[in-house]
Order: C-alpha cells, then structure tokens, then sequence
C-alpha cells in the first residue's frame, strides 16, 4: 500500500507534465502560424513574355501588400546605392494575398527590365509593404 504522502506527489508530477506537453503543442502551434513570406522570380529574356516576380504567402492569415517597388542594387551596408525601377501605379490598391497562395507580379513589354550580364556587381531587389509589418526587402536576382 502507498503511504499517504505518496498521492499528492504523483498528482503534482502528473500535472507538471501534463501542463509542460500542453506548453510545448502551444510553442509548436506558434511557430507554424508565424509570419513568412517568400518571394522568387522568373526571369526571362524576351519582353514580350516578360519577367514575373512571384509573392508566397506562407502563413496561416491574410496579409495585405499595400506597395512594392523593384530597384537595383550595388554596394553593401551602409553604402548600398538603389536606383528604383518600377513601382505600381498611382491608383494601386491594396492586394490581398490570402493564406497559402502567391501573388504574382508580370512585368512584360513596356514594363520588362533587363537582368542580363549588362548587371555586373549588381542585384534586383525588391521591397514589400504590408499591412501592420516593417517593410521587408528581397533579393530576387544576383548579376
């Protein structure tokens, strides 16, 4: 027979378990739902197909792009030179990228950019607004 002591104590290991296995699935659950997005593109080098820049949203919610712009780079921090190149047009609205998707962003004839050896020791990047975050700036090409 377990002496009267001995109940107690397994109630409270029981239930330091329990509440640490509970802490861990909240943690884990946390760290699915967080905030990503990716951002790739697809080259190409005739302007009548076009270049396209793709937006993944990665995460579990809606995001809002509410302005990009692409631009040049050369240099590095804190010397970095831009020289943008296209931005959207002045009655853009808000883009929802719903969860899990990709926005997909064509820049074609008048709109194309060159991305070809005429780069060298340059990158094209671009930089994302969305709605409620700091303002994230991606690499999408290195000459």
């Amino acid at each position: 027979m377990a002496s009267p002591m001995a109940l107690p104590s397994l109630i409270a290991w029981w239930g330091a378990g329990l509440s640490t296995l509970l802490a861990l699935i909240k943690l884990w659950e946390l760290w699915r739902d967080r905030f990503q997005v990716d951002v790739s593109a697809n080259l190409v080098g005739v302007p009548e197909i076009g270049n396209k820049v793709l937006i993944r949203n990665l995460s579990s919610r809606s995001i809002i792009l509410s302005d990009w712009s692409l631009y040049y780079s050369s240099g590095s921090w804190p010397r970095r030179r831009r020289k943008y190149f296209a931005n959207p047009e002045y009655d853009f609205e808000d883009i929802t990228i719903r969860p899990y998707s990709t926005c997909t962003l064509t820049f074609a004839d008048q709109n194309y950019f060159s991305w070809g050896a005429d780069l060298a020791g340059k990158s094209i990047r671009i930089e994302l607004r969305i709605v409620g975050r700091r303002t994230i700036d991606r690499m999408i090409y290195r000459a």
